[in-house]
């Protein structure tokens, strides 16, 4: 049975008063400022990782993030297939339109959300907005979420010049369905790793300069630190949230 070595990291950077960004790792919902990154096994057989990434203002943002991904920790068992997994984020999205409807001064606040399914048959990886996941295998970067911004604002050598996004869980005053970006690749093998993280850490640094952090640093606890101190080195100006991942396996 395959098991994970895993690291995450979020805080609210050196600009902004709150943290509205959410981490999931597991049944366990991570808010707040870290003093430093937190390491873990999952030894589980299977592992589910999110960030969301709130948006709205201060308290409204934070309840934002919390409510989608405490929404998803509670159906876990339906994001390990790619159609359940659609209908879970659709179903979270129009949760948040409830809570706007009993709370009027959250009217329009909302979330990015980006998440993976680690098991031993599969990698299944699912993304709304602009937070992102990368795959670090053999030397190379690959991304595999989809940014959800408009044409021409993403960039693998610089940092987004805007902050508009094409679609979010919420973040309107009236509902608005959603299309999760949802992918199925093979099973994270030794040797890989994976990266989930919000905005805060790509427009600071450019994937480049993550794809050169994941190649020469093999530890999850270390590559968190070390990505996040040039997020801080870089002005830390958004909430900055990390999750790294690596199969614990070695390979026969």
């Amino acid at each position: 049975m395959p098991s994970w070595t895993l690291a995450a990291f979020t805080h609210r950077g050196r600009v902004r008063p709150n943290n509205e960004d959410a981490v999931a790792i597991d049944n366990r919902v991570l808010t707040g400022d870290m003093d430093a990154p937190i390491v873990m096994t999952s030894p589980n057989g299977s592992c589910l990782l999110m960030i969301a990434d709130g948006m709205g203002g201060h308290a409204h943002g934070a309840m934002a993030s919390r409510a989608v991904l405490d929404y998803l920790v509670a159906t876990v068992d339906r994001l390990s297939s790619p159609a359940s997994c659609a209908e879970a984020i659709e179903e979270a999205n129009r949760h948040l339109y409830e809570l706007m409807r009993e709370h009027q001064d959250a009217l329009g606040m909302g979330s990015t959300l980006v998440g993976a399914v680690l098991t031993a048959g599969q990698l299944l990886t699912f993304n709304v907005g602009d937070s992102r996941c990368y795959l670090s295998s053999a030397g190379q970067l690959v991304q595999l979420s989809h940014d959800d911004v408009p044409e021409g604002e993403s960039s693998y050598f610089a940092p987004r010049r805007s902050h508009a996004l094409t679609q979010a869980l919420g973040g309107s005053s009236f509902p608005i369905a959603v299309a999760p970006h949802i992918s199925v690749d093979p099973p994270l093998a030794p040797g890989e790793t994976l990266l989930l993280c919000s905005d805060g850490l790509t427009d600071m640094i450019t994937s480049e300069a993550i794809g050169s952090t994941l190649r020469k640093t093999n530890q999850s606890l270390q590559i968190t630190r070390r990505l996040a101190a040039k997020a801080f080195s870089g002005g830390a100006r958004d909430n900055i949230s990390l999750l790294v991942a690596r199969c614990s396996d070695t390979p026969p």
